[in-house]
């Protein structure tokens, strides 16, 4: 059963537990806590940086944010003890190659985190999030596909609930906490006002911006993406009987937001705006791959013809910590995991367990049985 064809996808009975699995995953899970590149790259500064560049911009004046950053975690000995952990895995099998590709990706992580707002972090950001397999190219088509369609009209009058009002049961805060309740997930729903996306998910932890406006619909896209498409997953994995499910696979963080995309597809959301959204932020993505600066690349957005504060919130969320340019890895991993559901359904099952990569599905699709 190779982990590379999706298609090879089948069920089986559970191996045994290897005897060096949870001392792996015990390491990589420690690892995994103190590496946090989406943290680290986020600026402090954020929402007020955003609101002295677009005052500016709509003066005439191309000012390019002045963020600040947390100061670098402690990272120490931990790229040198993940090389160790990997050079222990590479001979334990597929299994062990999974895990070993999980700690290669970590320490590709904790440079990202050290070099945040820094010389090096660019480069360190193109070692993790490289370009991977032909959904890439197939994403750059997409985008350009939904950028070439026809602007929806404008929508009807709708009412707009402040994201963090958490008096109005229909914000998100308090969507997001109703519905944590009543899944009975460990997690707390905190408000921040410097979030690069409009919520985020993390361990333990549903981050939520303050004082963006939202339409209730908007509101439960996003209840969708973050709950069933990273709450659920997580505790899943966090009680699966392979410790993997938890740290997840190598890739397994990009190929999540896809299936949550896809999530959004199958339930209606992902319209013309939300196309337009996701294909405004790979543009930006893949010009922060060519080095582009921030003005070139507020500029190309701009060409695309969204507002001028959409334009610099999307290029600043590309640029931030240096030029991350995660959202590159959206759309090819849309791509990537509805092809793999469209050629063998039962994978979608493995790939809800945790941060599942889908070339890494069929391997530890024994694990996810054994776990249901």
């Amino acid at each position: 059963m190779g982990g590379d064809d999706p298609g090879a996808f089948e069920a089986a009975g559970p191996p045994g537990l290897p005897s060096w699995e949870p001392a792996a995953a015990r390491a990589l899970a420690n690892a995994a806590r103190a590496v946090r590149p989406i943290a680290s790259s986020t600026p402090t500064n954020l929402a007020a940086e955003l609101a002295r560049v677009l005052s500016a911009w709509l003066a005439g004046r191309e000012e390019v944010p002045r963020f600040t950053y947390a100061p670098a975690p402690a990272i120490g000995e931990l790229p040198r003890a993940l090389a160790a952990i990997t050079e222990g895995l590479v001979a334990e099998g597929r299994l062990g190659a999974l895990y070993a590709g999980r700690a290669r990706e970590l320490a590709l992580e904790s440079a990202v985190c050290e070099h945040a707002g820094r010389p090096g972090f660019w480069e360190a950001a193109r070692r993790r999030y490289s370009t991977r397999d032909a959904f890439d190219g197939d994403a750059d088509g997409l985008a350009a596909g939904w950028l070439a369609e026809a602007p929806a009209l404008p929508p009807p009058a709708v009412d707009l609930v402040m994201s963090d009002d958490d008096r109005d049961p229909r914000s998100l805060v308090a969507r997001l906490r109703a519905e944590v309740g009543a899944r009975k997930l460990a997690v707390r729903v905190v408000v921040l006002r410097d979030l690069a996306s409009i919520a985020a998910t993390g361990e333990g932890v549903i981050q939520v911006v303050a004082g963006r406006p939202l339409s209730t619909r908007d509101v439960e896209r996003t209840v969708l993406h973050e709950i069933e498409g990273h709450a659920i997953p997580r505790a899943r994995g966090a009680v699966a009987p392979l410790g993997l499910f938890a740290v997840g696979t190598a890739r397994g963080g990009d190929d999540q937001e896809g299936r949550a995309l896809h999530l959004e597809r199958a339930a209606g959301f992902l319209d013309g705006p939300r196309r337009r959204e996701l294909a405004l932020r790979h543009v930006a993505a893949r010009a922060v791959e060519r080095a582009a600066d921030f003005v070139e690349t507020a500029r190309l957005l701009l060409a695309h013809g969204p507002p001028i504060g959409d334009a610099l919130r999307i290029a600043a969320r590309a640029h931030r910590g240096g030029g991350l340019g995660r959202e590159a890895v959206y759309l090819p991993a849309l791509l990537r995991v509805e092809d793999a559901i469209a050629r063998a359904p039962a994978i979608e099952a493995v790939l809800s367990m945790g941060r599942v990569a889908v070339d890494a599905a069929s391997d530890l699709a024994p694990w996810a049985s054994r776990a249901g």
